[in-house]
């Protein structure tokens, strides 16, 4: 995903509104009258407010609506969460990362997680009673799961900090000049770096990429 499409999601869901709107649509479909009802208790929202908020959201294909029939009177807009998305950012003094990751493949599940797949799957046959008890089940090992996937990576970004620390103090001793320091920051986090990219990322020409790099490569701070 490209910087400019993840810098758009992040400015998508900085408002607090369509945040809990996501929130609320997470557990079920609703319509804007529902869902002012429940808002306007937690924040000073009009109806007004949420339809442009749904709009929006709708436009940027991260909730979907359809009209329904009603019992009590003309169709009404039924809105549904519509897409899956995972935001990370780090920041810190020797670190800045952002990344997006979107519309989640479960075909793609790992052989260890399968198992979690077959449980639900199974529960469908159950009664109501014993498919809850298995679902309860399945919840709680994931997020047991997900709290070690998190606990991993707050060890692996206290790491990361470290590493970047000891790769500007390098580059200091070797009397880099700013944008040598940039250029090999950016080729020691990029495993497949090349000039193109590195002259994008860094807002530089490619001319000067190369000139940057030689100077790096006689120094013998990078190959």
């Amino acid at each position: 995903m490209s910087f400019d499409e993840v810098d758009q999601l992040f400015h998508l869901l900085e408002n607090p509104t369509r945040r809990r709107i996501l929130q609320l649509l997470s557990v079920e479909r609703l319509y804007p009258l529902k869902m002012h009802k429940q808002l306007s208790k937690e924040m000073d929202v009009t109806q007004q407010s949420i339809v442009k908020h749904l709009k929006i959201l709708e436009e940027h294909g991260i909730v979907e609506s359809r009209d329904e029939p009603s019992t009590r009177g003309p169709n009404r807009r039924v809105y549904t969460a519509s897409r899956e998305i995972s935001l990370h950012i780090d920041v810190g003094p020797s670190t800045y990362k952002q990344k997006a990751e979107t519309d989640f493949d479960i075909s793609s599940l790992s052989t260890q997680h399968k198992h979690v797949l077959d449980a639900i799957e199974e529960s469908r046959n159950m009664d109501s009673k014993a498919r809850m008890d298995l679902l309860s089940r399945v919840s709680e090992d994931l997020r047991s799961s997900v709290d070690d996937v998190e606990n991993e990576r707050r060890s692996l970004m206290a790491l990361m900090g470290e590493l970047n620390r000891e790769i500007t103090s390098t580059a200091q001793m070797a009397e880099c000049d700013y944008q040598e320091r940039r250029l090999l920051h950016h080729i020691l986090h990029n495993k497949d770096y090349t000039i193109e990219g590195a002259a994008a990322a860094l807002g530089l020409r490619e001319a000067e990429v190369r000139l940057i790099l030689e100077s790096l490569q006689k120094r013998g701070l990078t190959r």
